[in-house]
């Protein structure tokens, strides 16, 4: 979901560098790449179509939807790092083998699943796979002749079809039972795997990738530990947008209408992130998608109408997508040979998979304000080590 240009880096770019010198990716292992990405990250992109699909199949409370979107999305976090390792010691066709097998029995699994043990199997099961795949295909992405090209091509496709399923699958629901759906997702799973001998089959000596340089630490904890909690604050909100919606007796579609707009909003901010100027400061446009975040929170806590709710999805929404490229340059800018970029992808979905499990135990009686106060939180702490971050660079780039 992350797409920059100038000098701000990618939290994936750690993943694609063990790519970036094989052959260049022709147009039809970009298509590949494309559909193989959207498909790992599909989860996350959806995160609240997905649980009321589970909320549906086996009638569990909303702590225990938030639990099960943690197991899956820590899986992919597990993944991720897996990949990052993988990508210079596997074939990368087989990996995605795997990878797509995963993700398609996972999705067996929970259409067969109606209790939270199962479906916390079945979502890991997926999640291991979503990870694999979405690494090895960023990798690929990586290859492109113009990867920020490439990323933004990924980026508006999986926003767009993104929205078009969180609004249609309400409509689907009625017309199909949740088992159904999953066993389709399944079926797409195996679909794009059909474009795997389109997919570069990419290893390299990881040792001809980047020449020295040290990490500044000082810069890089601060960097990493903004990003941890910006995400858990994140996740803890996102993953409950549909519950929260329900719990205050918004329609099916209302609360569709807001997700896809929303989502289409993230498209917005990483566009505006993109394109910022490379003289200004990271500081001031990561405080205001900071407060666009904050203030769509706040607006969620308590009953909720359907103009606020569909006004504080696209803060929420805008503001994430806004924040997280610039993060991802603050973390770029420790380390010039991309390890703490590469550790920013895992931990920040780590990050975002602890939201909702640190959450859960706070929903009760179908309030959702304890978990957003929560979220509140950890974004104030998170511009506590931006702004700790911003003092260290001042600071180191001082002439001695």
């Amino acid at each position: 979901m992350e797409h920059i240009q100038g000098n701000h880096a990618s939290p994936i770019e750690g993943l694609v560098k063990a790519g970036e010198h094989g052959r260049r990716l022709t147009t039809a292992g970009l298509v590949s790449a494309i559909c193989i990405g959207f498909v790992g990250a599909l989860f996350i992109f959806i995160t609240p179509a997905m649980l009321a699909l589970i909320a549906a199949q086996s009638s569990m409370d909303d702590a225990h939807l938030g639990y099960v979107a943690a197991w899956d999305i820590n899986a992919m976090a597990a993944g991720m790092t897996a990949s990052t390792f993988l990508l210079v010691r596997w074939n990368w066709r087989r990996a995605l083998i795997l990878a797509l097998a995963l993700i398609a029995l996972g999705n067996v699994a929970t259409a067969a699943a109606h209790d939270y043990r199962m479906i916390a199997i079945a979502s890991c099961i997926a999640g291991l796979g979503q990870g694999l795949a979405v690494g090895f295909s960023f990798a690929a992405l990586g290859r492109a002749s113009n990867p920020d090209r490439a990323f933004s091509i990924y980026l508006v496709v999986g926003a767009v079809l993104s929205a078009a399923l969180l609004y249609a699958l309400p409509i689907l629901q009625t017309e199909f039972a949740p088992s159904t759906i999953f066993l389709a997702n399944a079926l797409l799973t195996v679909a794009v795997g059909l474009s795997l001998p389109l997919f570069p089959n990419g290893q390299c000596d990881e040792d001809d990738i980047h020449g020295g340089g040290g990490i500044d630490w000082r810069v890089a904890i601060t960097g990493l530990a903004a990003v941890a909690l910006v995400f858990f604050a994140v996740g803890a909100v996102w993953s409950y947008a549909e519950r929260i919606g329900a719990a205050s007796q918004l329609s099916s579609a209302a609360i569709a209408r807001g997700l896809s707009i929303g989502t289409l909003a993230g498209v917005v901010g990483a566009g505006l992130a993109g394109i910022l100027p490379k003289r200004l400061s990271r500081f001031a446009p990561v405080l205001l998608g900071s407060l666009c975040i904050i203030v769509g929170f706040q607006m969620l806590a308590g009953r909720v109408g359907p103009v606020a709710y569909l006004v504080s999805i696209i803060l929420i929404l805008f503001g994430w997508n806004f924040v997280q490229p610039l993060l991802s340059g603050m973390c770029s800018d420790a380390d010039a040979r991309g390890r703490i970029v590469c550790a920013m992808a895992a931990i920040q979905t780590f990050g975002m998979g602890l939201g909702p499990a640190a959450a859960a135990p706070m929903i009760a009686g179908g309030s959702f304000a304890g978990a957003i106060w929560l979220a509140i939180g950890a974004m104030i702490a998170g511009l506590g080590f931006i702004v700790a971050e911003t003092l260290l660079r001042g600071r180191h780039a001082k002439p001695a």
